[in-house]
């Protein structure tokens, strides 16, 4: 019995291969230039093939771009429909040609909205509608261990409820854009005289309208002039920056009398305030948080995070990343994943102190994902020399992986109140009493220590350096990709797969520009 078993990309394909053989050495066999594999796994051959990614688009049943609004869409093969998608067709063929051998039929696609819509259409139309008797494998890491497991407990049919959103988003995005580009593009003609392919979508338009709405708020932001008064206090030698009392002073004159009522002044501490505190470990990446630190360590556009992410998870070194899961749930071998890790040097010190410990409890967030967990490291070291954003990106996640993991850091803050002829000043000290998770995550994160000598009340210091430095306050900052990105988590626009290529897009296209 032949079963055919459908990947969504090669190099998934060649991974499930190995790992589904028995002897652990598929046969790789072509047609044209279409791969795919066979396997021997017990009493049954299994062909696996894979799909480059989505091989069907939504388009109008009317090709004419004059014509809208168009609300009638099916189902085509790519190439039909999109210029540059010729070896769509070879792909296409090869697998209907496949499937005419096989009696079962296994989906192993992305166990998410985009994979299960693009397996379903590929199911339906290039195997002769075989969507409602297929099978399907649900993994979240393409290690050998998980896609055994996930072959062994196959679900009986492939998840409905999560195709028929996925074709209705892409039925939304159709008439979206389809229809609002053709108006932008028409109503432009008529308004310069001159032809230029405009477009706008669903998510595009929100999203471009989101920074429009922040420069009006730049070009209308009235600049208003400010005073901050500056000074320094000399304790055993040491001077320390000291802050007055009001952060900004809107008056000149009050400024100006302060300073005066200061100058040539001693100072008397009124106030010592020592407080300690804990900071809590770090919660599990999600999609977008991860793209979010890489960008503020790295300045990784959240679109190369997520194609670096997705090599990674392909090579089988993290778990599928397109998630919104802040969770690691139980059934993760921790421990086993610690102790793989601890055979790379750089994480060896680090993974002993976690695996003496009783038990492996993460700080979890609230982000859950009901298909797949938080990003976390598979316990696979790279078989091969990892580029330098490569291998960034993955020791990020390792060590966010680790410091979940971590006890909570106590910090101490202290509060100096300085009496100035009857203006207060203040002296803050910062230092770390335990480093906790900070050991895990150190690299990531700055920690500046601002340690005080001894200090009682009652104590007279010198006040040194008194000035007057005048500022204007500022418009609200640009949108950056990061922060666009979080922009539209919150106002729930887009997916945690889709937001990185809108910005993208918008780069593209010529409509912003700046900073990526």
């Amino acid at each position: 019995m032949k079963t055919l078993l459908l990947c969504e990309k090669p190099s998934a394909a060649r991974r499930i291969a190995k790992a589904l053989d028995d002897s652990g050495r598929p046969a790789e066999r072509k047609i044209g230039k279409v791969p795919y594999y066979e396997s021997k796994r017990g009493e049954r051959q299994l062909i696996i093939v894979p799909a480059l990614g989505h091989l069907y688009t939504v388009a109008p049943k009317v090709r004419d771009r004059n014509v809208y609004p168009v609300f009638d869409f099916e189902w085509v093969p790519r190439h039909e429909a999109e210029r540059n998608a010729k070896e769509i067709e070879d792909w296409i063929n090869a697998i209907s040609r496949l499937s005419k051998e096989a009696q079962e039929f296994i989906l192993a696609t992305d166990y998410d909205i985009e994979g299960a819509t693009l397996g379903y259409t590929i199911l339906k139309y290039a195997c002769g509608g075989k969507e409602k008797e297929a099978k399907r494998m649900k993994f979240s890491t393409l290690t050998t261990s998980e896609l055994r497991k996930s072959y062994s407990e196959l679900l009986d049919h492939i998840e409905f409820p999560m195709i028929e959103a996925g074709i209705c988003r892409h039925l939304l995005d159709a008439i979206y854009g389809i229809n609002l580009s053709r108006a932008m593009t028409v109503a432009a003609k008529r308004w310069s005289g001159r032809y230029a392919t405009l477009s706008t979508g669903r998510v595009q338009g929100p999203s471009l309208k989101f920074l429009a709405d922040r420069e009006r708020e730049i070009n209308c932001c009235v600049l208003l002039p400010f005073w901050r008064i500056n000074a320094k206090v000399g304790i055993d030698g040491q001077l320390f920056d000291i802050e007055y009392e009001k952060k900004t002073i809107k008056n000149q004159k009050e400024a100006a009398s302060i300073i005066e009522d200061c100058k040539g002044r001693k100072g008397e501490i009124s106030k010592v305030e020592v407080r300690e505190f804990q900071q809590k470990p770090p919660v599990p990446f999600d999609l977008g948080t991860l793209q979010r630190e890489a960008y503020r360590l790295f300045k990784y556009t959240p679109r190369r995070t997520a194609d670096i992410a997705e090599r990674l998870y392909l090579e089988a070194l993290i778990s599928y990343p397109r998630t919104s899961s802040q969770k690691l749930p139980r059934t993760i071998n921790y421990q086993a994943i610690l102790e793989s890790l601890g055979k790379e040097s750089r994480y060896r010190k680090l993974t002993k102190i976690l695996l003496e410990k009783e038990n492996l409890i993460p700080n979890e967030g609230k982000g859950y994902d009901p298909a797949h967990p938080a990003v976390y490291p598979t316990g696979n070291l790279p078989e091969r020399r990892l580029s330098v954003p490569e291998r960034r990106i993955w020791d990020l996640v390792v060590r966010r992986f680790m410091a979940v993991f971590g006890e909570p850091a106590v910090k101490q803050s202290v509060k100096v109140s300085i009496d100035v002829n009857g203006h207060t000043f203040y002296l803050r000290g910062r230092r770390i009493l335990k480093e906790g998770w900070l050991i895990f995550y150190k690299p990531f994160v700055q920690i500046e220590d601002v340690i005080l000598p001894p200090l009682k009340e009652g104590q007279i210091v010198e006040i040194k350096d008194l000035s007057l430095e005048k500022n204007f306050t500022k418009p609200p900052a640009r949108y950056n990709p990061s922060s666009l990105l979080k922009k539209m988590e919150d106002e729930g626009i887009g997916t945690k797969a889709t937001r990185a290529d809108i910005i993208d897009t918008l780069y593209t296209r010529g409509y912003v520009s700046g900073e990526r």
